[in-house]
């Protein structure tokens, strides 16, 4: 805001300057001012005013015991410690016991009953399980042709020797 004060007039600084000086005495032109301006009458009543009225005193002790008076009218903070963390701790440790054992029942009541055998399987139930196999892994060439009639080992053999060899 850079508006320029406006000027005084000539009359009305005088007043203000005898004001300022003696309230009480003022020369008599200048209360003749005072009877036709009423901005400078209000600036005397209140300059007196403010010689009148004494300067206010603290009592003893008020600024040394202001800091306890601010917090007492401030809202109680809680105390720390002052809930049991250990209840709490035990509390979550019951929920999460319940959960993990309600999940494991409820995981058992799905599951698919076991089966399991009574008795050994006999021999004879055991070569119907197993697959016929012609030629196992165990057997070598020899018992194979030992196991073949005479005539048919005979047509091995010949067949094997007409053979050239790398």
């Amino acid at each position: 805001m850079s508006e320029r004060l406006l000027p005084i007039p000539e009359p009305c600084q005088q007043a203000l300057n005898a004001i300022e000086a003696e309230p009480m005495e003022l020369p008599a032109d200048v209360l003749v001012h005072l009877r036709t301006c009423v901005a400078c009458s209000e600036a005397r009543v209140q300059w007196l005013a403010q010689a009148e009225a004494p300067d206010v005193l603290a009592p003893a002790g008020y600024f040394e015991q202001l800091p306890q008076r601010v917090l007492r009218k401030l809202p109680a903070r809680r105390l720390k410690g002052s809930y049991h963390p250990t209840l709490l701790w035990l509390a979550a440790a019951g929920l999460a016991l319940a959960l993990g054992m309600g999940g494991y029942l409820a995981g058992r009541v799905q599951r698919t009953p076991l089966v399991e055998a009574s008795l050994e399987p006999t021999p004879a139930d055991l070569s119907e399980l197993l697959p016929e196999t012609p030629f196992a892994e165990g057997e070598d060439v020899l018992s194979q042709l030992s196991e073949l009639s005479p005539k048919d080992a005979e047509a091995v053999l010949r067949r094997l020797e007409s053979t050239p060899r790398p």
